[in-house]
């Protein structure tokens, strides 16, 4: 108890060098705003069910606060869905986003890019097409390589599913703007018609009290549905601002973006959480073809941030934050479910540090870098990235304006009883930097 009881005072004297506010607070503003499922009915977010992602209206709330310019680059080095870019775009200024996940890399610009009424009609007629002549053909299909592809669907619909997105494939007349957004509405239907779902830290088989019967009727209702979504969108709503997405690690972020170009920096890294979302997202890399073979996928997740165990975890990185130092040496004496933990943890400080000096780098004067961050546990032992981060970001040559707790992170019960006294530090913040040099 000695230990927890001194680490809680350490945690304690962190925060108080900060203005902190927390859910039960009335200056709390972000609270609300941070729940994603939000989004999952206004257009253009509609498109595709991203598991991860905060709300675009969390988004313009930052800009809105923190913008002193009220114009220029707003930049996402993890852009996810592509939230942040939206939202920067609906409000004028211009968005610049980095991802190194080929599939979400291709729903944010599926979503970002403006489409002709011309172009908009050749989806709804390609759309309408298509699904009808998925059903008449008999054209053979080849599965993609990932083990469990030919247990993803019934037969049936298998059968109806992988025509169509050949049908989609192969026309020769439509445009790449149009055969993307075919390509998405087809994988925005690949895990609701398959047997499997996202749960944690990748997928499970789907499991019901009674039996579930998907045909391919259902397939085409799904996907039809699915397409007069984003038709009815592209009808209604322009894109507005312009828009840079890179598909590369924003730890390459130099290559790209010169010093003090940026107004405002808003984005949500993966969680130290150890979840490696190229498992997560699996059949959409697999089906979509933004991977061919385990190779392809090796390389990506090497490519990712070290916040999972699957990726290289050779480096040996040096020393740059004393309290993260002496959470690792406290957790030396505990037990852990897999012993890489501690060197995958060193690993993703030193990529977050990475994209702070970057931030600092690339924002103009009196710029601002909002950090949406979910601390994690391992053996008992809390790593509060909010603090963290903070902390490192003040010897950076930012200024911490706030950190706002927004959610308390629910554990097992075996976890919870490890973290009793440092609980409360189990949690999702917004870290609110300014710039000050």
């Amino acid at each position: 108890m000695e230990c927890l009881t001194t680490k809680h005072y350490k945690y304690m004297d962190l925060e108080k060098r900060y203005h902190m506010i927390y859910p039960e607070s009335s200056n709390a503003t972000y609270t609300s705003l941070l729940n994603y499922s939000d989004d999952l009915n206004k257009p253009f977010q509609r498109w595709y069910r991203y598991k991860e992602g905060f709300s675009t209206e969390m988004v313009e709330q930052l800009i809105r606060e923190y913008s002193i310019h009220k114009k220029g680059v707003i930049l996402d080095p993890f852009s996810g869905s592509g939230s942040t870019l939206l939202a920067a775009a609906h409000m004028g200024y211009q968005g610049v986003g980095f991802e190194v996940n080929p599939f979400s890399c291709f729903l944010s610009r599926c979503k970002l890019e403006s489409c002709s009424g011309e172009e908009r009609e050749q989806f709804r007629e390609a759309y309408e097409r298509i699904l009808e002549q998925a059903s008449e053909t008999e054209q053979e299909y080849v599965l993609p390589g990932l083990s469990i592809s030919h247990k993803v669907f019934e037969k049936q619909v298998e059968a109806y599913f992988m025509r169509a997105g050949q049908l989609m494939e192969t026309d020769l007349n439509l445009t790449e703007k149009v055969r993307n957004l075919l390509k998405l509405g087809w994988l925005s239907c690949l895990e609701p018609l398959s047997h499997y779902r996202k749960a944690g830290n990748g997928l499970k088989i789907k499991k019901y009290v009674k039996p579930r019967v998907v045909t391919p009727e259902d397939a085409r209702n799904m996907l039809l549905e699915e397409y007069r979504n984003i038709y009815a969108d592209l009808q209604e709503h322009s894109q507005q601002g312009k828009t840079k997405l890179y598909q590369d690690s924003c730890l390459n972020m130099n290559r790209y973006l010169e010093e003090k170009s940026v107004e405002g920096i808003i984005f949500s890294p993966p969680y130290a959480n150890c979840f490696d979302y190229t498992e997560i997202y699996k059949l959409e890399l697999w089906f979509g073809k933004f991977v061919s073979d385990y190779g392809d996928l090796k390389r990506l997740r090497n490519q990712s941030l070290h916040s999972h165990l699957n990726g290289d975890l050779s480096p040996e990185p040096e020393p740059e934050s004393e309290i993260l130092e002496e959470l690792l040496e406290e957790l030396k004496d505990r037990k852990l479910w897999d012993k890489k933990i501690p060197r995958m943890l060193r690993l993703y400080y030193r990529d977050m540090f990475q994209v702070l000096r970057e931030s600092c780098r690339v924002l103009d004067k009196d710029g601002f870098c909002c950090i949406v961050v979910g601390n994690s546990a391992y053996g008992g032992v809390v790593f509060p990235a909010d603090l963290i981060l903070a902390e490192y970001g003040e010897r950076t040559g930012f200024a911490v304006d706030k950190i706002e707790v927004d959610r308390y992170i629910i554990t097992s019960s075996q976890q919870y009883e490890k973290t009793k006294e440092t609980g409360k530090y189990l949690r999702e913040s917004v870290v609110c930097l300014r710039k000050n040099k």
